[in-house]
């Protein structure tokens, strides 16, 4: 085993993750219970009683947040590329994903040019001291990077009115939702996809979570 191999969480605390997937095993088991017969009913009402505060921005306005959003995760993991915190199976998986955000990021710049919508600036974000020099660190950053995603697009889905824009929007939220599942995996969390419904977030609750990050407004 290489020197770097030996200090990513490929057996770091194990009770540490059973525990965190205990909790969100509860937290899954006790939404199905809630859900009852009402099933997908309970989870398209929660969707719509969080798009509310995406309405107002528009297509042009959602894409631009998201645009933020994903150079924001994009910049994290190509940092966490170059730190040279993985190797071989780990390095792979964290530079695809990179890849991945980056091709979201010109793809949404793509769609805001032919809106006649401006290309945000990115500003210099902010990540916390020591999470691209330990490899547990960042891979728990990751874990609440990609929920976060998840929860904007789930919620920005239902605000957007262009039918193409929504398509785009929804195969975006598929990947990132692939995205938290290789994060899990190298988490070891078990089963890596561990929530029968991803949670819808507000605008609010994105915005209070990226802006330690940088993005502010």
């Amino acid at each position: 085993m290489s020197g770097v191999e030996s200090r990513v969480p490929i057996g770091f605390d194990r009770e540490t993750s059973r525990r965190n997937f205990l909790k969100t095993a509860a937290w899954s088991g006790a939404a199905l219970s809630a859900a009852g017969i009402g099933g997908f009913g309970v989870a398209v009402s929660k969707a719509q009683a969080t798009h509310e505060g995406f309405v107002p921005l528009g297509d042009a306005g959602i894409l631009q947040f998201a645009y933020l959003l994903e150079q924001l995760e994009g910049i994290f993991y190509d940092e966490g590329v170059n730190a040279g915190l993985f190797r071989d199976d780990f390095l792979a998986q964290i530079a695809a994903i990179r890849d991945h955000e980056f091709a979201h990021v010109d793809a949404i710049a793509t769609t805001l040019g032919q809106l006649g919508a401006e290309v945000p600036a990115v500003p210099e974000f902010t990540y916390p001291d020591g999470v691209f020099t330990d490899p547990v660190a960042f891979l728990e950053l990751a874990a609440t990077f990609e929920p976060v995603g998840i929860g904007a697009y789930q919620s920005a889905a239902v605000a957007l009115e262009s039918k193409e824009i929504l398509a785009a929007a929804i195969s975006i939220h598929n990947a990132e939702c692939q995205h938290r599942c290789a994060i899990n995996i190298l988490n070891l969390v078990v089963p890596p996809n561990n929530v029968a419904f991803e949670e819808a977030l507000t605008l609010k609750q994105v915005q209070d979570a990226v802006a330690p990050f940088g993005i502010t407004g």
